[in-house]
């Protein structure tokens, strides 16, 4: 049976906040990228965001022991540091696999696309791991 104490749901809800922020920003930042040139290239944007939210969503269940450990680990690095360490670990892997899977032209073109799922993570990490966002949730013991 698996127990889920106060630092275990923090970690699963931020690493599911951090999955929906970081698809959101990047399907939207793709939008309008799509849709300054062309308004009819929509849905390009839409089709990336929904196959960046499945591969990404695959990922989710490694990034969250990840998370549990950065929070028991002493390595002298702050958790928001390891977090965005984590995340860009995460992010490459997630390339690989779209890379692996799926055909794409180029590395180049690949990362192009999901660039912006990227710095969507960085901001949500950089937001979720505040010092602000500490002090408003003292109740975990990952905090």
């Amino acid at each position: 049976m698996l127990l889920l104490t106060t630092s275990t749901y923090s970690t699963i809800t931020r690493a599911f906040i951090l999955w929906a922020l970081a698809n959101l920003g990047g399907t939207l930042w793709l939008l309008l990228d799509f849709s300054l040139d062309r308004v009819d290239d929509y849905p390009i944007a839409l089709m990336t965001g929904l196959i960046a939210a499945l591969i990404s969503l695959a990922i989710v269940p490694l990034v969250i022991p990840f998370f549990s450990l950065m929070c028991r680990l002493r390595v002298g690095l702050s958790r928001r540091s390891l977090a965005l360490g984590g995340v860009t670990l995460f992010f490459l892997l997630a390339n690989w696999l779209l890379e692996w899977l799926l055909p794409v032209g180029s590395s180049a073109s690949l990362l192009s696309m999901s660039l912006p799922y990227w710095a969507a993570a960085m901001l949500t990490v950089l937001w979720l791991y505040s010092p602000g966002q500490r002090d408003a949730d003292r109740t975990s013991a990952c905090d």
